[in-house]
């Protein structure tokens, strides 16, 4: 736990002086159950339903909709986040709600204009979601990137890029390009996710390779072969699959400058790619820089602006650089001068903790889901003391109802 939900959970333990009672040991809830006559329930509120919008295209989103809620359908779910993209703790609120809702929040509404209003025969723009910790950048990120998979954008998504640089499943010398270090199981794990999310678009779309591929003595990938083909042999392959993204990321860029389809890059933690250090060291103890992983530079290749039909999305994260360099969340501190200068020019949107109106909606949402059992969380003073204790934080606040 954070330690800034920890500090929640002491000042909640220590509201026994309040209207609420909020204790989460059972000798406090019957001490609580014993003060808690008849006439005080009586005045108990009723059970709010969760403020919902039945409209679940995010295409179809608008100011209208700002703090309600949208249930996005399981197949969509299954093809955007089955190998990551939402946080752990959100995937677990979901499967205890059975049901994967986002609230509408204008930082996605904003994203989603902004890319419907691009002229996509321009150099492709790049927006980025900036904000402190918990304050729902994945979340609008996710919103967003069910918009560009429903408007027929092939996704070149990662979930997590830090990942890469920290929690690598494996890193071996590449045996193509002297000096520099391949993933091949994490490669492979995501030209899975990538064939998940673009799949029957590819296929839809006829795109084929562009150039020969030789990976071996026996084995050569000729010009003009579908490219989910290409896709399959990483995945086949973890001996190549690092090599193929590297290739597969080439060949998306030059159909998109070619005019064949929309390309739209996402990701979670993109300043992570800026980053000196990696935990990877070398045989003699020195340490690994990004710059020499062949993952990194395979999506690097669509950072400039040398191409069009595509748009860059993301979330700059503190918490996806090292842990000395994460004083600031603002975009100029956690890029360096290195990312600023490669992302340039890109629009910064801010993602905030919840209003006044979003924090009622939350409230109602766990209460609606049974989140939140004590009835006089739908209170007045209920709603004060969440507030207070989760100062309008979306993560905290989940934290801190946690045991309530």
């Amino acid at each position: 736990m954070a330690p800034s939900a920890r500090r929640a959970m002491l000042l909640l333990r220590g509201l026994g002086h309040s209207g609420l009672g909020w204790h989460c040991g059972p000798a406090a809830s019957a001490s609580w159950g014993r003060r808690w006559n008849s006439a005080e329930a009586a005045v108990a509120p009723p059970r709010p339903t969760a403020p919902r919008t039945p409209i679940t295209s995010p295409a179809q989103h608008t100011a209208q909709q700002l703090g309600l809620w949208y249930t996005m359908p399981p197949e969509i779910v299954r093809q955007l986040f089955s190998y990551g993209g939402l946080k752990k703790e959100y995937t677990s609120l979901c499967q205890t709600f059975a049901e994967t809702c986002l609230m509408v929040r204008e930082p996605a509404l904003t994203a989603i204009d902004l890319i419907r209003r691009c002229d996509l025969s321009l150099p492709p723009n790049k927006l980025f979601f900036y904000g402190r910790d918990g304050c729902g950048k994945t979340l609008s990120l996710a919103h967003t990137a069910h918009y560009l998979a429903e408007s027929g954008w092939l996704l070149v998504h990662i979930p997590w890029a830090p990942n890469w640089r920290r929690f690598f499943k494996e890193v071996a010398p590449s045996t193509t390009i002297p000096g520099q270090y391949n993933h091949p199981l994490d490669a492979t794990i995501w030209l899975q996710h990538f064939k998940t999310e673009n799949g029957e678009l590819i296929k839809s779309l006829k795109l084929e390779t562009q150039q020969e591929y030789v990976w071996s003595k026996r084995e050569i990938m000729a010009p003009h072969i579908p490219l989910l083909e290409l896709v399959d042999l990483g995945i086949a392959r973890a001996r190549y699959s690092t090599d193929i993204v590297f290739a597969l990321v080439s060949e998306l860029k030059t159909h998109a400058i070619q005019d064949r389809c929309k390309v739209a890059v996402v990701i979670d933690g993109i300043n992570t790619f800026f980053s000196p250090v990696t935990r990877h060291r070398r045989e003699d103890r020195s340490i690994v820089g990004p710059e020499h992983f062949t993952l990194f530079q395979a999506f690097m290749q669509l950072f400039g602006s040398d191409w069009k039909n595509g748009v860059m999305l993301g979330t700059l994260d503190r918490i996806a650089n090292e842990a000395a360099r994460r004083e600031s969340h603002l975009p100029r501190y956690v890029l360096r001068q290195k990312g600023w200068e490669t992302l340039d020019p890109f629009v910064p949107i801010p993602v905030d903790d919840y209003n006044e109106v979003e924090m009622r909606s939350a409230i109602d949402y766990f209460l609606d889901r049974h989140w939140l059992q004590n009835p006089m969380a739908g209170s007045d003073i209920g709603r004060r003391e969440l507030a207070t204790l989760s100062a309008h934080n979306p993560r905290l606040l989940a934290d801190v109802c946690r045991p309530l």
